[in-house]
């Protein structure tokens, strides 16, 4: 009954969303624009065919995202949707066994998604692995010593620079689970879509000391009509170290006569209130995306800061089967090493294993949750839990 296959009909895809998502009339012409400059950015768009008939469809995003101790290749997922009249009737879950099947062919080791509804992916296996804390404070608010030793420099860029592009992709590789940003990604993060009515300005930036970057802020500068005391929006914040952290909070306390409102998206590790003389106005911590293993093979060689240990885990996943069977992970000096084995300690599905294999949880709460079932030959086995933080959305 169901045919899966790429998408060349953007029109049909445009309809599609128009209802799902629920897009007004007046920004119709975005959505189009949008879809149209996502293809020419090397998006791919897979769906669910009932003969000509287009039922649901999803955007494939190739990443490559830091895992750990490594950069993997992922498959972000995107713009998922389905006709009206085929809810409930397979297409989606049709739809996303297919799509591990393309994933795994593009070479993706794990997958990622903003979930409309936790509750939906988790029945095909993707598990929370970030969660973003959103601080909102009046610059007012901000209390920055003076540096006397280390002089910073900060300047505003419409567009990410070479030393600013340079700077990011050498912090991502090294910190959180942040993704490569190439020309295309930078384009996206400042580029002002038609819809963005309320987007005065997208831009970044970039913090200098001695000549060398320090520092990143992307941003959006985000106000209502006929509102003179606009928000920043701080979508990005990077420092090498807290001199750094300093200059960009300096920069921001700077902006007390032109901005009403500094709004933070951050890791949930990341601390402000000691640059606070209040409390914020707004803070909130919100499950963000979820993650899910696309290919177990694949994680051979994967680098882990963990000490060395060896666990067997009996993995059920009933979406992609060449994931099922009984799987020993051994780390040796840092580094992972997949194999098949005969024997488990553990009994887990896809899921759990893959917000464990993130950092965002462990076995030992996995098991206590009763997500994951500890066996006779089970000795504590585990991995250490880290700082995740993904801040490319799609």
């Amino acid at each position: 009954m169901f045919e899966y296959r790429a998408v060349t009909d953007v029109e049909a895809v445009a309809e599609l969303a128009k209802s799902a998502f629920v897009v007004r009339r007046p920004d119709h012409p975005a959505l189009a624009e949008w879809l149209a400059r996502s293809i020419e950015h090397g998006r791919e768009l897979f769906g669910v065919f009932d003969g000509a008939k287009l039922l649901s469809v999803y955007m494939l995003y190739d990443f490559r995202m830091r895992l750990r101790s490594s950069v993997v290749p992922m498959g972000g997922i995107g713009l998922l949707c389905s006709r009206l009249d085929a809810r409930g009737k397979g297409a989606v879950r049709t739809m996303l066994r297919e799509a591990l099947g393309t994933m795994r062919d593009r070479g993706h080791v794990v997958s990622a998604l903003d979930p409309f509804d936790q509750s939906f992916y988790r029945k095909y296996g993707w598990e929370m692995f970030e969660r973003l804390q959103r601080v909102e404070i009046p610059p007012r608010l901000l209390r920055v010593p003076t540096d006397e030793e280390a002089e910073h420099e900060a300047v505003d860029l419409l567009a990410a620079d070479e030393a600013s592009r340079a700077f990011y992709n050498d912090f991502a590789r090294r910190y959180r689970t942040l993704v490569q940003r190439g020309e295309r990604e930078w384009e996206e993060r400042t580029r002002i879509l038609s819809w963005s009515a309320n987007t005065a300005a997208r831009g970044v930036v970039r913090v200098s000391r001695g000549g060398d970057v320090v520092g990143l802020m992307g941003y959006d500068l985000v106000g209502k009509a006929g509102d003179w005391h606009p928000t920043f929006h701080v979508t990005l914040f990077l420092h090498e170290d807290e001199p750094a952290k300093r200059a960009m909070l300096r920069y921001l306390e700077r902006l007390s006569h032109q901005v009403k409102t500094i709004r933070f998206d951050l890791p949930v590790d990341e601390d402000l209130w000691p640059y606070l003389s209040d409390r914020p106005a707004k803070r909130e911590v919100r499950d963000q995306f979820m993650i899910r293993i696309v290919s177990m093979e694949k994680f051979d060689g994967l680098g882990i800061d963990a000490d060395d240990l060896s666990i067997a885990i009996e993995v059920a996943d009933g979406q992609a089967p060449w994931n099922a069977g009984t799987w020993r992970w051994t780390i040796e000096d840092g580094v992972l090493h997949v194999e098949r084995s005969d024997r488990a300690d553990l009994r887990c599905g896809i899921g759990p294993l893959s917000s464990v294999l993130s950092g965002f949880t462990d076995f030992s709460a996995m098991i206590a949750a009763g997500w994951a079932e500890s066996l006779p030959s089970y000795a504590g086995q585990d991995l250490p839990k880290v700082a995740t933080f993904l801040a490319d959305y799609f």
